[in-house]
């Protein structure tokens, strides 16, 4: 009979040289990602690349690769090659793990490698049973068959591991859908919907709040469905100048209702409804703000400063109804501490519930304790920054994180796991029963050697054992 003929678009696609070719693309233009930053400025490709190449860095989409319509293609293809791949060999494995190998002739089972031979008394049927209870009682599932010339035994383990390969396969698609779902070109060109999927940032001053982002792709606005505010940024630098950590304080509203308060800093994220704001940068707005902290409290209370209207009086009231104000007095430029350069040096007055207002110099960017009757504050005043804000919105992470979990339980299957077979071969000889056991591993023979010669001396000594007994 003539062997059937595959589809030649079929075979194609389920072809391990097309599997190999499109790996192989996806890994050199992932490592163009990393040589190429994402996801930034047009001016940062031009001074980095130059004209030309920024011109066909964006022309390519390798500002932000993969999202491009290219790389997805490439995913897509990748993902269909997998699948024909998987529905062409699954095929052949599901006949493997249901194979009636009680089928399989035994002259074909002694001329296996894995062989340990018994000696048992009495009849072969008898013979049979005690190798059948044996296996039994060992956790080996057995079944039997009459042959001609004697009882074919069978049992396995582990026929499902067969299927871990498959399970790896599955999860490369969970990951692969997951990073399709996740991507803002699929939400904006595909779906129609900018908010599905979504990378933008904004820069934020503080005491501001925004309800809106800018794309990365075309700085278009995003809406977020709720608003952000900035309610402080705070800044720390190294002795030589360098910035050391930069924190901003972040109040999250909806339809005018405060959700929630909290800060954020590098690597250290807030996430709202699905959306993950990042601390990435900052800015000097080139103005002052007062800081003021209730140190007892850790409340903390942000003035901007009008330079027209440097004056003006701030108020402030606490959740325990304390109530405050502060004010600069008056503002002169002396010369700095260190004697290099001007500073501003001011007078402030700062009055709470409980005393006599306080009065005390102040010197910009140099914080100050005050000690009142009932409370006692921190207060700087300082540069007012604007907080710079990654924002991003991938509702594929959570399909990314399944498959990556699946992964490792289909790798686990499929590399430390194996599907182990035994049989028992008995016939009679010289007046007593001949059992031969026959064992295979489709993984780590070796291994599974020591557990097969375990069980085939341990049936050994037992049949030894009950025949000295029944002697006695």
């Amino acid at each position: 009979m003539a062997a059937k003929v595959k589809n030649p678009v079929w075979a194609f696609l389920a072809s391990v040289q097309l599997a190999l070719v499109l790996i192989g693309l996806l890994a050199s233009t992932s490592i163009i990602g990393t040589v190429i930053q994402q996801n930034q400025p047009p001016e940062h490709y031009t001074e980095a690349w130059g004209k030309s190449g920024a011109a066909m860095i964006q022309a390519l989409d390798l500002d932000d690769m993969y999202s491009s319509v290219w790389f997805l293609f490439l995913l897509g293809a990748f993902s269909l090659n997998l699948t024909v791949c998987s529905l062409d060999r699954l095929p052949g494995v599901i006949r493997l793990a249901h194979k009636d190998n009680l089928e399989t002739e035994p002259e074909q089972l002694l001329k296996m490698k894995m062989q340990r031979n018994v000696q048992a008394a009495g009849p072969a049927a008898l013979a049979a049973d005690k190798a059948a209870a044996w296996l039994a009682n060992n956790g080996w599932k057995t079944a039997s068959r009459p042959k001609e010339a004697g009882i074919l035994l069978f049992a396995q383990k582990g026929a499902w591991t067969r299927y871990g390969v498959y399970v790896v396969h599955i999860s490369i698609l969970i990951i692969l859908l997951g990073a399709v779902i996740g991507s803002p070109t699929v939400a904006k060109k595909l779906l129609q919907n900018p908010q599905f999927a979504f990378k933008g940032s904004v820069l934020l001053p503080e005491l501001r709040e925004t309800s809106r982002i800018f794309s990365f792709d075309d700085e278009s606005e995003i809406p977020l469905g709720f608003a952000v505010r900035c309610d402080f940024f705070d800044i720390h630098f190294y002795d030589n100048g360098m910035p050391k950590d930069y924190i901003s304080g972040l109040t999250i509203s909806e339809n005018g209702k405060e959700m929630l308060s909290t800060t954020i800093e590098v690597n250290k994220p807030l996430i709202y409804k699905g959306v993950t704001f990042y601390q990435s940068s900052y800015n000097d707005m080139k103005k002052p703000i007062i800081h003021l902290t209730n140190m007892k409290t850790g409340k903390k209370f942000v003035f901007s400063v009008d330079p027209q209207q440097w004056d003006k009086t701030h108020s402030w009231q606490d959740e325990s109804g304390g109530q405050g104000m502060v004010r600069i007095k008056d503002a002169q430029s002396v010369p700095s501490p260190s004697g290099e350069g001007m500073t501003t040096e001011m007078q402030i007055w700062l009055m709470d519930s409980q005393g006599p207002p306080s009065m005390f110099a102040l010197s910009y960017g140099r914080p100050v304790i005050v000690e009142r009757p009932s409370a006692k504050y921190e207060l700087r005043i300082g540069p007012h920054y604007a907080t710079g804000l990654q924002v991003s919105k991938d509702p594929g992470v959570w399909w990314v994180y399944s498959g990556c979990a699946l992964m490792l339980l289909g790798l686990y299957v499929a590399f430390f796991m194996s599907h182990r077979k035994v049989w028992a071969w008995v016939q009679e000889k010289d007046g007593g029963a001949a059992v031969v056991f026959i064992g295979q591993a489709n993984k780590n023979s070796l291994g599974f050697e020591k557990t097969f010669a375990a069980l085939a001396e341990g049936f050994g000594s037992s049949t030894q054992s009950t025949h000295s007994a029944e002697n006695n």
